[in-house]
């Protein structure tokens, strides 16, 4: 990058933080990981990647492990971010998981691929992009949860949501870091209301979940500022603010190594 393009990059990126200091003012819908982010604080992050179905009997005491670190990292203002996916291969064994995604099942596939494995299972999690292990785990949860934040984060992530309506999300991004052959992956996430299951493994229960993710999206960083306008699939109450858990979650992967290297959220309620 020659002078005069870095010089631009730095004007551009003092004009976003600028942008995005107005509006932390201005509203409550940034979170303080967003706010942490702007101040390009690389502290340890950790993702936390939960694979599960309503359709798996194994999988509702892994579920509540997530809703603990949720609460943990909630109490302990920690950049822990927990996100659970909702596999569809469950589905054909009588309950469709109505939070069940093929793109889902085709991500935790991709880990284990990269982890050269041929075991793809339910209830998985996985930290950071390395480090799996059965997800009802709370004990090895923790552990690798620590590992992760002790090590600093290599980019650091600012948000600024500018645009909210019916079904779409514009949000700006500006990326502190490495961003060469990167993805920034967005997660929209809600915890819904416990839903009862009427078939299948769990046939009967009512089920809880924290952090679902409603809609993925991966964007090549070909600069580390950009604007992202997201899809027409989002919940329509995430969309407008309407639902108090619905958040916003963006992290930073490398897809040679999978590696997460830089996390944040705000959250989407007005």
């Amino acid at each position: 990058m020659n002078n005069q393009s870095r010089n631009a990059l730095q004007t551009t990126r003092r004009r976003f933080l600028q942008a995005a200091s107005v509006s932390l003012a201005c509203s409550p819908a940034i979170s303080s990981e967003s706010r942490a982010s702007e101040s390009n604080d690389k502290h340890g992050v950790a993702v936390v990647e939960l694979f599960t179905s309503q359709g798996c009997s194994s999988c509702p005491p892994a579920d509540a492990v997530l809703q603990t670190i949720a609460r943990q990292a909630k109490s302990q203002a920690s950049a822990v971010f927990p996100l659970s996916f909702h596999v569809d291969y469950w589905n054909r064994l009588g309950w469709t998981d109505p939070y069940s995604d093929a793109r889902y099942s085709r991500r935790q596939r991709q880990y284990a691929a990269a982890m050269k494995s041929r075991r793809v299972y339910t209830p998985q999690m996985i930290v950071n992009g390395t480090t799996e292990f059965n997800g009802s785990n709370l004990t090895k949860a923790n552990h690798a949860i620590k590992t992760a934040l002790e090590s600093p984060a290599n980019v650091a992530i600012a948000l600024n949501i500018s645009d909210k309506k019916s079904n779409h999300l514009t949000f700006a991004y500006d990326i502190e870091g490495n961003t060469q052959e990167r993805y920034l992956l967005t997660a929209i996430t809600t915890s819904p209301k416990e839903n009862k299951v009427s078939r299948g493994e769990n046939a009967g229960r009512s089920l809880s979940h924290v952090n679902v993710v409603r809609h993925f999206e991966a964007i090549k960083l070909d600069s580390p500022i950009g604007t992202v306008e997201l899809g027409s699939k989002i919940p329509l109450d995430a969309a407008l603010g309407n639902d108090e858990t619905a958040k916003l979650v963006a992290f930073v992967q490398d897809p040679a190594t999978r590696q997460i290297v830089g996390a944040t959220a705000v959250t989407l309620s007005t």
